[in-house]
């Protein structure tokens, strides 16, 4: 009886022990009960997740290639538009590919200095580094699925060298046959580049007159400008100062007739435009000017009066000298 009485105590106390016991574990354990049957319903669905998986990497591979032969032609382009512009230039451009995924996304530019490999960004010069950005831009630009039929650029020619500045001339002529381009500068360069090159354009110059009103007039070349302004001298001004004034302004306007004949014969010819440049400037006296014009030869220049009264008659080598 004592043994019972001992027993029935101690079941008492452990039946309480218990309840406190189950009533800690029971929220535990509907959690644990939950968790197993997602991870059971995880298991089964292992294999489809994985496929699911593999199909996702293929789609993303696929997209790739897709991409990839989406912007083949705008890189061909694009290296096409650098040959052009690069002219003289020791820096080659190799390939455009597409690289990263989501949000590091960038364009990879493989270019080469003297055949050795080289970051663009770090051996390009500021100028090489615009034509390098225009030669990504207008492939993109004039792509056949593109809306638009125009293309606007913005001081193209900033930091450019001279030859740099015909190649691009040449560039967005060729974009002009089938787009409409118009091109923003404050450099005369680019206006001098298709002069020379006789390329088609039409030029305006603007002008901002008071309370931001633009007007607009065609531009003129440097002889057209001189002559121009001779004219006007020649109908406006004393006839002292008319006298003295009108053949400084002609021969402004001969000295650039000149200078113009002189880069189109010698550039057409491949000669390199630093050369060029320096045998213009070499030239300061107006029968220098006229022979490298007239003979390509700035020796020549007691023979300019004869060649113009030959060619043109006598007013014009009295009008000359």
């Amino acid at each position: 009886e004592a043994l019972d009485r001992a027993l029935s105590a101690l079941a008492a106390v452990a039946e309480t022990e218990r309840a406190k016991r189950e009533e800690r574990w029971r929220p535990v354990a509907r959690k644990v009960e939950q968790w197993v049957e997602v991870e059971a319903q995880a298991r089964r669905d292992a294999g489809p997740v994985k496929a699911l998986k593999n199909a996702e990497n293929w789609l993303k591979e696929q997209s790739g290639l897709i991409r990839d032969r989406r912007f083949a032609p705008i890189a061909e382009h694009a290296q096409a538009i650098w040959s052009e512009l690069r002219l003289e230039s020791a820096v080659a451009l190799d390939a455009v590919s597409l690289q990263g995924k989501t949000t590091n996304r960038r364009v990879e530019l493989a270019v080469n200095v003297d055949g050795a490999s080289a970051s663009a960004l770090g051996v390009m010069s500021q100028g090489e580094l615009h034509a390098l950005a225009l030669s990504l831009f207008l492939p993109r630009m004039t792509t056949d699925d593109s809306p638009f039929r125009f293309l606007v650029v913005d001081d193209p020619v900033q930091s450019m060298d001279p030859i740099r500045v015909d190649g691009l001339a040449r560039v967005l002529h060729k974009v002009s046959l089938t787009r409409q381009v118009i091109a923003f500068t404050h450099d005369d360069r680019l206006f001098e580049a298709l002069r020379r090159l006789q390329l088609p354009a039409t030029v305006w110059e603007t002008t901002r007159q008071p309370g931001s009103r633009v007007t607009l007039v065609n531009a003129l070349t440097p002889r057209q400008r001189y002559i121009q302004d001779a004219w006007q001298v020649a109908k406006t001004a004393d006839k002292q100062v008319a006298a003295r004034v009108v053949p400084g302004l002609c021969r402004m306007a001969l000295e650039a007739s000149f200078t113009l004949l002189t880069r189109r014969r010698r550039l057409g010819r491949g000669d390199r435009h630093v050369d060029v440049e320096r045998a213009i400037e070499k030239a300061q006296r107006l029968n220098v000017k006229a022979a490298l014009a007239l003979f390509d030869d700035p020796e020549r220049g007691g023979d300019v009066l004869s060649a113009l009264n030959r060619q043109f008659g006598r007013a014009a080598g009295d009008a000359f000298k």
